[in-house]
C-alpha cells in the first residue's frame, strides 16, 4: 500500500463511523461512543493494512500516513456529518466548502472542528496512539522517503 492509499484509508476508517451515525440517527451521537468507536475502527484498519503488506521493506509508515489522513480530512468529514443535522454543506455550501479547503490546508482546524463536534477525545487518542504504533512496529518504515543515490 502506498502513502496515498494509507492517507485515505486512515481518514475513512476514522471518520466514516461518525458520518454513518449522523446519517442513521439524525442526531449527535454520544461523546463516549465517538471517543471509543473512532480510535477502534482506525486501529482495526491499521492492523489490516499492516497484515496485508507483502514487502515490509522500504514501505511508508501506515501509522503516520493514516494519522495524516485523519487530520487533513477531518474538517471535510465533520462537515459532511453535520450536513445530516442541518449544518455543514446543507446550510451554506459555498462558505462550508471554503472552510473545508482552509481546514485541509491548515489541519489545526480539524482540532477546532472536533472540539465542537464531540470527537476531540478520539482525535487526541489517535494522535498519541498512531506515532506510538509507528515506533513499536514500523520503525524501519519511512515517513519521509529517502533520496536515491545517483
Amino acid at each position: 500500500m502506498g502513502a496515498k492509499t494509507l492517507f485515505f484509508l486512515g481518514a475513512i476508517a476514522f471518520w466514516l463511523p461518525e458520518i454513518l451515525l449522523y446519517g442513521i440517527e439524525r442526531h449527535e451521537p454520544g461523546v463516549r461512543l465517538i471517543t471509543l468507536l473512532l480510535p477502534c475502527t482506525l486501529l482495526v484498519a491499521y492492523v489490516a493494512a499492516v497484515l496485508i503488506r507483502r514487502d515490509r521493506e522500504s514501505m511508508p509508515s501506515a501509522a503516520i500516513f493514516m494519522l495524516l489522513g485523519v487530520w487533513f480530512l477531518g474538517t471535510l468529514a465533520i462537515s459532511i456529518g453535520q450536513s445530516f443535522l442541518g449544518g455543514g454543506f446543507s446550510r451554506d455550501p459555498h462558505s462550508t466548502l471554503l472552510g473545508v479547503l482552509l481546514g485541509t490546508l491548515v489541519p489545526i482546524y480539524a482540532f477546532i472542528a472536533a472540539t465542537y463536534d464531540g470527537s476531540l477525545g478520539a482525535l487526541i487518542a489517535v494522535s498519541v496512539l498512531m506515532p506510538l504504533l509507528h515506533v513499536l512496529f514500523e520503525r524501519t518504515n519511512w515517513i519521509v522517503p529517502r533520496r536515491k543515490a545517483s
